[in-house]
């Protein structure tokens, strides 16, 4: 690192501070889960949202230990959650840049990435509300940098494999890297095969062990969340119909870097008969693992989504950004360099292209993301979590609460949670292999689990009060409203907490 990379990287950092001091105070209700999960780690040892009952329903495992470490040594989850996700975020900047350098060299091109990268909306959304999204990205961009050098040894390749692992249990679509990576490095001319695949055994045995552990400890070998989020694959026309949904979430904060890596590409394939050339110092993608790595996965993941049927959220797209801003900037500064032979016209181009690139996404932030977020963050901290709150003073220790939204209420109430969602109930997750949550709760089908609290979350206020449900009448105890549930649902619903009470049968039904 000389002097100007250190100016560079900490002018980004100062942007990417500036930009995420709107929503410093931000949390969103998946925060309390990972939350949840690293106490009861912390405590008990366990794997579970609900203590006793060991669940894999944490879709960050690596996230949740390092959680788990912070609350043993006495530190405050909730501020250290967001601490945490602030710094992996200002490290997935620095490996922006180190990995821009690397495909391009002492160029603008890395200053103008990790700025793209910095002010990008979805990345400092998810970065400020504690998640464990910056940690996963920051894990595919540890995978990318180690991939660039993993077939110089076989100790490298080795090396790599273990950084695979760990980026696998950030997050479980990370997974989809691991033949991703086979791939590349089956094209890729650097290397004896023995230092090429040395990181597949690695990769393998570890993760062989991984999953016999966790399935000996929760009865599953990945996130209930993959039955929960994902819909019916259909290979049909309606298949492009899901494919707008990733396109809008992307093309609303890096459309330009997505437009000039697809022009890269088509120069590439063009003039040079590879996909590969304006993304990698070689002229071949064959000699550029990393470069064919990071470009599959760039297109991979989104596709991966539509053609499972998963309801994507933008916090699901984030890993893939950066990579793409890297591979659009390293393109159009290559396009610039054939359109403005001069250095100063190149500089000048890729200024141009970063300053649009960051107007767009940040006027989005400022527009799209901030609000809403604040508003559903003040609403979550009195409404739900104080549900949460109501519950750990007045009710009974072993009571059960059924809700569809588990973070806050769990975390606050430390009472036990019937999910409806099926995130961590396994056997509400069976259940909405067939029919739909609404049913479920419209219809009481949840009431055989026997809750004795039911949170629900509707359009229509207390739409169970006085209600008789299977013999179980519904007492509404508090409610509130929330204005919005993220970006993608922005009208205001209210949520109801009711006490069940069981009634005598009558005659004739319910």
């Amino acid at each position: 690192m000389q002097s100007r990379d250190v100016l560079a990287l900490a002018t980004c950092v100062l942007l990417f501070a500036i930009l995420i001091a709107p929503l410093r105070d931000a949390v969103v209700d998946d925060t309390y889960i990972h939350l949840q999960y690293a106490r009861n780690l912390a405590e008990a040892g366990e794997l579970s949202f609900n203590r006793g009952y060991p669940a894999y329903g944490a879709t960050s495992p690596l996230w949740v230990a390092l959680l788990a470490l912070f609350h043993r040594a006495g530190a405050d989850l909730l501020v250290w959650c967001k601490v945490l996700s602030w710094f992996f975020g200002v490290l997935s900047i620095v490996l922006v840049y180190r990995i821009t350098v690397a495909l391009d060299g002492r160029t603008v091109a890395p200053f103008a990435a990790a700025l793209v990268c910095a002010a990008e909306a979805w990345f400092l959304r998810w970065a400020a509300v504690g998640m464990e999204t910056s940690f996963a990205v920051f894990m595919v961009l540890l995978v990318v940098y180690a991939s660039l050098t993993a077939a110089r040894s076989a100790a490298r390749s080795a090396l790599f494999g273990l950084v695979l692992l760990l980026a696998v249990l950030t997050r479980p679509e990370i997974l989809l890297m691991v033949p991703l990576a086979v791939v590349a490095f089956a094209l890729a001319r650097e290397g004896t095969p023995l230092r090429r695949f040395a990181f597949l055994p690695v990769f393998l045995g570890l993760f062989a062990i991984w999953l016999y552990l966790i399935h000996r400890h929760t009865g599953n070998y990945f996130p209930l969340t993959a039955g929960a989020k994902q819909g019916r694959p259909v290979l049909s026309p309606v298949v492009f119909g899901r494919a707008l949904i990733p396109a809008r979430i992307m093309g609303a904060t890096v459309l330009l870097p997505w437009l000039s890596l697809l022009a890269g590409l088509g120069i590439g394939a063009w003039r040079h008969k590879s996909l590969g050339s304006l993304f990698g110092e070689t002229t071949s993608i064959r000699e550029a693992p990393g470069t064919i790595l990071i470009l599959m996965w760039s297109f991979a993941l989104p596709l991966a989504y539509v053609l499972l049927d998963f309801q994507v959220l933008s916090r699901y797209l984030v890993p893939v950004m950066p990579g793409v801003i890297v591979l659009g900037v390293v393109a159009w500064r290559r396009i610039a360099s054939r359109l403005w032979r001069g250095p100063g016209g190149q500089k000048y181009a890729v200024a141009v292209f970063a300053a649009v690139a960051i107007v767009q996404s940040v006027s989005v932030y400022l527009a799209v993301v901030v609000p809403p977020t604040q508003r559903f963050s003040r609403a979550l901290e009195t409404t739900i979590a104080g549900m949460g709150k109501w519950l750990e003073k007045n009710s009974d220790a072993d009571a059960v609460v059924a809700t569809p939204d588990i973070g806050a209420i769990g975390y606050f109430s430390r009472r036990r949670i019937l999910d409806l969602g099926g995130l961590i109930s396994p056997e509400i997750n069976r259940m909405r292999n067939t029919i739909d949550v609404e049913r479920i709760i419209e219809e009481g089908l949840y009431l055989e689990f026997g809750p004795d609290y039911l949170v629900d979350r509707s359009e229509t206020a207390e739409r169970f009060s006085g209600k008789i449900i299977k013999d179980v009448l519904c007492v509404p105890v508090m409610r509130g409203d929330v204005p919005n549930l993220g970006i993608r649902k922005p009208e205001p619903v209210v949520y109801v907490l009711y006490r069940l009470e069981k009634v005598r049968p009558r005659g004739g039904g319910n």
